[in-house]
């Protein structure tokens, strides 16, 4: 669920240092099998590359295609490594970056048969492939791309946290060992509902089933979630709560426990603090 935006133009990336890629690759026997069904359903406009745990594949000039997959992809997933995942996957993650939407609903039908699909992509946790209309920016691909990164690491996190995480990078910028969220496109409609005591009480948010959050009021269930996970990390707390949480998520599923323990607040108060602070913020931020 995502979109393009219209400040930092999907992922700002701030460089401030050059490290090596942090990723250990699958065996080169998988990779490389992966790699030559990719490029067997592929015709010749595409160009394909093998990075680390990523097979990437994408129907774009030499120079697009090696930006993408250094300054977004390499880059945005070293930084999640460092921030927040142990366990790395031991097998190929596919990443197909189509130049426009019809380039790209033509691959999804031809290559997997999708014709029900976002405008902007999606991700195929049974397959490990990303398919993306890199046409609309970079920001959904960052969120999808956490998706796939959080499942070998928190296979078993609540919906509200897997979504509020890979919705923190839909606009975020990387520094020398982080990845840093912003206010996005998904902070006004939540203002909104704030004034209008429309939004979910937290307990009710933390507890709600996959089916439940993806329902009609899918937009507002992400947003907050986002901006719980955005004021985490503005408190400097995120990257804490993500370890403590995974760690002790079987005697605290819903994360209110973690919550309370690493905020020093119940989560009554964390949302007394927390909805006031949503309605300081700006989009686009204020120069």
């Amino acid at each position: 669920m995502s979109r393009p935006v219209a400040w930092l133009a999907g992922v700002l990336v701030a460089l401030l240092s050059s490290t090596p890629l942090l990723a250990a690759a699958p065996p080169d026997s998988l990779a490389e099998k992966r790699l030559a069904e990719v490029r067997a359903s592929l015709d010749a406009t595409f160009r394909t590359a093998h990075d680390g745990v990523f097979i990437v594949a994408g129907n774009l000039p030499r120079a697009t295609f090696d930006r993408i997959r250094r300054r977004t992809i390499r880059l945005c997933a070293e930084r999640m490594w460092q921030a927040y995942f142990t366990t790395k996957p031991d097998y190929p993650i596919v990443i197909y970056l189509f130049a426009d939407d019809r380039t790209y609903r033509a691959g999804a039908k031809k290559l997997f048969g999708d014709t029900d699909v976002s405008h902007f992509g999606y991700y195929r946790p049974w397959d490990h492939t990303l398919v993306m209309n890199i046409g609309t920016g970079t920001g959904t691909l960052v969120h999808e791309m956490t998706h796939a990164l959080m499942k070998p690491d928190f296979p078993d996190a609540p919906t509200w946290f897997d979504e509020g995480l890979a919705s923190l990078h839909e606009q975020c910028s990387v520094g020398r060992d982080t990845i840093i969220g912003h206010e996005n496109w998904r902070l006004p409609a939540l203002q909104k509902a704030i004034r209008a005591t429309q939004a979910k009480p937290l307990d009710k948010l933390l507890a709600m089933p996959a089916a439940e959050f993806r329902g009609r009021d899918v937009g507002l269930h992400y947003a907050q979630a986002r901006y719980v996970v955005l004021h985490l990390q503005r408190q400097g707390l995120l990257r804490r709560f993500y370890r403590s949480f995974r760690d002790s998520h079987k005697t605290d599923p819903t994360g209110s426990k973690t919550l309370a323990r690493v905020t020093g607040q119940s989560l009554g108060e964390f949302e007394k603090a927390w909805t006031p602070w949503v309605l300081t913020l700006r989009y686009p931020p204020q120069r």
